[in-house]
């Protein structure tokens, strides 16, 4: 009988834990790529869970959709977004905030071509066409940082989405140069069809840069900060767990990749370092191209854009 009233009362218990758990929208761009996975895997982990939220996710191709959702209010959080395109938002008053840094640099993101195009890297993009996400995407500002390291002032820039639309664009000659986030394109790229142009991590600067943030809704954030501290901290868990056998088996399985080529992948393109969650860097530099860009007006400091900067969990690595 004892047993029966212990048993009872820890069902009880965790049906009250499930009926109090909190809801977080989150926008997540390029489905299925590593970096935007983190939150996929962990919700099959059940990190989230245990910090008792629910969690609710609207894919998104990236740059300026990512950036819509969650100053619409129709999410909490963007995840992994573009900090410039962030950074613009605010700036014209938007009801955004950086609740933390995602992406250092971007050793995952490359720009290839068709091997038979002769095109071997992107000094060779004179008047060619070049392919990013969106307008204001991480994509669109190492995209730009590269070119102008290349020389190249030429070229013509297309935005194609989710980097899975410009494969079949690159390979009917539609488009001469197209971006990549890994998983796409690495069976072309082992296979020869294709070679890699040029790498995010190629420029110091892009290294030494954050290009990617999570950025909450002002609104969501005043409502629900506790619960985005602790999306924050099931978010790390989920990025270790990543890098872990056991975290590339579950991608693998979650994106239907083969487990070599996720390996492939992880060994030659990812970096856990890259994904810390509690430096925001190279502002100054995220702010010139802001304005290179004329996504701001004026030449601005960094202080001016403190209060751009909410993080909700500053003791999370």
């Amino acid at each position: 009988m004892k047993r029966r009233i212990v048993a009872i009362a820890a069902a009880l218990a965790l049906v009250g834990a499930q009926a109090q758990a909190e809801t977080l929208k989150l926008a997540v761009p390029q489905r299925g790529s590593w970096g935007t996975s983190y939150t996929d895997l962990g919700i099959r982990q059940g990190f989230f869970k245990a910090e008792g939220l629910d969690i609710e996710i609207t894919y998104t191709e990236g740059g300026a959709s990512n950036e819509q959702a969650v100053i619409s209010g129709s999410v909490d959080i963007a995840i992994e977004t573009g900090f410039l395109g962030i950074l613009a938002a605010y700036v014209k008053g938007a009801p955004v905030r950086v609740i933390s840094p995602a992406s250092t640099g971007a050793p995952e993101v490359f720009w290839y071509a068709k091997a038979e195009s002769g095109i071997k890297s992107l000094k060779d993009a004179h008047g060619k066409s070049v392919g990013f996400s969106n307008p204001g995407s991480s994509s669109n500002l190492i995209l730009l940082q590269l070119l102008k390291e290349a020389g190249i002032t030429d070229a013509k820039l297309v935005p194609v989405g989710a980097s899975q639309n410009g494969l079949p664009l690159v390979m009917t000659g539609q488009l001469d140069i197209c971006y990549a986030v890994p998983p796409v394109a690495l069976p072309e790229l082992q296979q020869k069809t294709i070679v890699a142009v040029a790498r995010g991590n190629d420029s110091e600067a892009v290294r030494n840069e954050t290009v990617r943030v999570n950025a909450a809704n002002l609104a969501s954030l005043q409502g629900k900060r506790d619960a985005m501290a602790r999306f924050i901290r099931a978010y790390a868990k989920s990025r270790d767990f990543a890098f872990t056998d056991a975290g590339v088996a579950d991608y693998a399985k979650f994106t239907s990749q083969s487990p070599d080529l996720v390996h492939y992948m992880v060994a030659n393109f990812e970096d856990k370092n890259q994904n810390e969650l509690h430096d925001i860097k190279g502002m100054d530099r995220v702010i010139d191209e802001a304005l290179a860009a004329k996504r701001i007006a004026k030449p601005m400091q960094p202080d001016e854009l403190k209060g751009m900067l909410d993080f909700v969990a500053p003791d999370v690595n």
